[in-house]
């Protein structure tokens, strides 16, 4: 065990600059981890394939595009190639289901401007019957004040 507290300046710089030179080759193989971890991913999901070369895209898209029809979702071996599910496929899936989900959401758009509109309708009408009760009553009163007027005028 080492006592820090009885090392001198120079002798805590050599173990500082060793400790930090330790963190970067730490850092160093994390990132070669990552990177073969990252390779490993990419050699998995498109096969034998260099992704580099433009001429073998084009070939890796027209096999894919070939063999659409003929893959499911889980991964298959064919001709010794790891092949996983088609990019191609796997985007039309998606495209469709956001078309059936902005349909549903039309159609719950148009149902919920079909209930505001009743709704508007329904507080129209209801405030048409208000002001014809409102009228009524004002006529009622009038009538009773009336009323009220002849018989006081008869009293007096």
């Amino acid at each position: 065990k080492m006592n820090i507290e009885a090392l001198s300046r120079a002798e805590l710089l050599t173990l500082l600059s060793i400790l930090e030179g330790e963190l970067e080759a730490q850092d160093v193989v994390i990132h070669a981890l990552r990177a073969q971890q990252r390779d490993a991913f990419i050699q998995g999901r498109y096969g034998q394939y260099d992704l580099s070369d433009p001429f073998l895209a084009l070939q890796r898209d027209s096999e894919s595009e070939e063999r659409q029809n003929m893959l499911s979702c889980s991964p298959v071996h064919l001709q010794g190639r790891a092949v996983g599910p088609n990019p191609l496929a796997v985007l039309k899936l998606v495209m469709a289901h956001c078309k059936r989900m902005q349909e549903r959401m039309m159609g719950q758009l148009a149902a919920a401007e079909n209930r505001h509109t009743k709704m508007i309708a329904e507080l129209e009408q209801e405030k048409r019957r208000s002001a014809q009760v409102s009228a009524h009553c004002d006529d009622f009163t009038s009538l009773l004040e009336k009323e009220r007027d002849k018989l006081l005028q008869q009293v007096g």
